[in-house]
């Protein structure tokens, strides 16, 4: 028997049936397109002291996620019209390749313009690599699989928290930080040589009614690259001006994408905090900005105030993503009264989390900040899974689909503008502008208690999620996942 969609062998859903479709090396090119996106986050993270050392940059270092998450973005929202186009086939290897020019290019880059070039191709086709894995999973595996395709593909982000420091940081500090950029570029570039001899070939048509959304993503981008901008010219004249103009950007996107009445990127009264499902998206945006101070300055932080070497600071980074991974698997099956706690708890947890990072940032001990780091990612465990099958579940019944999908985005324009938001922070207080120690704990101290009281309005907004009893509502919903910065 075979699922009449995909043409695959139906019957046992458990995990000898993926060997049974004979379609094992297909879903194998799949985790390597995801395990390319999700370790370069890491990999980038503890490698870039060394880079920095060496093309200098210090007030662009933001910019080197702000770009690939941008990149991601655009590409992610293009992945379905892209499929629909080209064919499953033709789409991943244009993914890779996109992603393989991007890591040549800084790999090879000799001052720091050159390198965020290179970073934000390969965000867009690390984004669009990880976005056509979950377009054909649905299009190359029978209906009974997917779950246990999905839990598959949602460990590999565990795996790269792990492993993208290990390739970054053995790489940095044997001063051959280049390497880690070339060894992606072949990962990348045998993923677009295996498309061909192991992906079924599909043909592309285009979707009818379906327009890419080039006006709003465009208004999405001038937004992110406002405020990254505002971060390299931190006099009051330049920066104001410039975050004021991002936040003009984002509310004229969040305008034009509620106007419509089809193709919308967002629910209706996304944002509105008046309403359950938009204090969701409020607290996915605050939490997810106020928490990415650590990721972007965290390895040169502990690198230049505690001579912590590039691979044990890549370690600690990563343990947040871990202790995301880990917590949200541990409680996932808590019932409906005790996911009500299991949310206040993660939500209060990440503020604590951000508010003590600074002081033992700057102080130490090192085994602190270790602890820090867990509890952040474990906070975001705690909360995130839930925090989405609320929202989807008080969405219209029509909308639902469009709430799925709109969360993870919101998550990854989240990491961005906190990038370079933090990127502002840490330039004004002399971050590029000094190397001595004094300096850098008053870096660490701010760059992470200035957001505070942004986690602050994210708690509140999780705390309201969860106060309503409609955690029923969602049970069994099939929602979209995202790991860890």
């Amino acid at each position: 028997m075979t699922d009449h969609e995909t043409g695959a062998p139906l019957g046992n859903a458990g995990w000898a049936a993926i060997i049974k479709t004979g379609q094992l090396g297909q879903f194998a090119l799949l985790c390597l397109g995801i395990w390319l996106h999700a370790a370069d986050t890491m990999l980038v993270a503890t490698a870039m002291p060394a880079a920095v050392a060496e093309i200098g940059g210090d007030r662009l270092v933001s910019w080197t996620l702000s770009l690939y998450l941008l990149g991601s973005i655009l590409s992610g929202s293009a992945a379905a019209l892209t499929a629909s186009a080209l064919g499953l086939r033709r789409a991943f290897v244009l993914a890779a390749l996109t992603y393989t020019a991007g890591c040549v290019v800084s790999a090879l880059a000799p001052d720091m313009i050159v390198m965020l070039a290179g970073r934000f191709a390969q965000g867009v086709g690390g984004g669009l690599l990880v976005a056509l894995a979950y377009v054909a999973i649905q299009r190359l595996f029978p209906k009974d699989m997917w779950p246990r395709l999905i839990a598959l593909m949602s460990a590999i982000w565990g795996a790269s928290a792990f492993c993208g420091p290990l390739i970054g940081g053995f790489f940095a500090d044997l001063g051959l930080w280049r390497w880690g950029f070339w060894v992606f570029a072949g990962q990348a570039l045998l993923l677009a040589v295996m498309v061909p001899a192991f992906m079924r070939p599909s043909r592309g048509v285009a979707a009818p009614g379906q327009r890419f959304p080039v006006i709003r993503l465009a208004l999405l981008s001038l937004a992110v690259l406002s405020v990254a901008t505002a971060g390299i010219y931190v006099t009051p004249a330049v920066s104001l001006p410039l975050v004021a103009a991002g936040g003009l950007f984002f509310y004229l996107f969040l305008r034009r994408d509620g106007s419509r009445t089809t193709n919308k990127m967002f629910p209706t009264r996304a944002f509105d905090i008046r309403t359950v499902l938009g204090a969701g998206f409020i607290a996915n945006l605050a939490l997810g900005t106020a928490a990415m101070s650590f990721t972007v300055y965290g390895p040169f932080l502990l690198n230049r105030i505690h001579g912590i070497s590039a691979l044990e600071a890549g370690y600690i980074i990563a343990a947040e993503s871990v202790a995301w991974s880990t917590t949200a698997i541990a409680f996932a099956g808590v019932g409906a009264a005790g996911e009500r706690l299991v949310m206040r708890s993660g939500a209060l947890l990440i503020v604590l989390a951000i508010a003590m990072l600074g002081p033992v940032m700057a102080e130490g001990p090192v085994w602190a900040i270790l602890i820090m780091s867990i509890a952040q990612g474990a906070g975001f465990g705690l909360l995130w899974g839930f925090l989405i099958r609320r929202v989807v579940a008080t969405a219209p019944v029509p909308e639902r689909d469009s709430a799925s999908a709109a969360m993870p985005t919101t998550q990854q324009i989240a990491f961005a503008l906190g990038a370079a938001l933090a990127g502002i922070i840490a330039n004004t207080t002399g971050f590029a502008d000094s190397g001595n120690r004094a300096t850098m704990q008053n870096v660490a101290m701010w760059v992470f208690v200035a957001f505070v009281p942004l986690a602050a309005l994210g708690a509140a907004a999780a705390w309201r999620v969860a106060g309503p009893k409609r955690a029923a509502e969602g049970e069994g919903q099939p929602l979209a996942g995202q790991a860890a910065p």
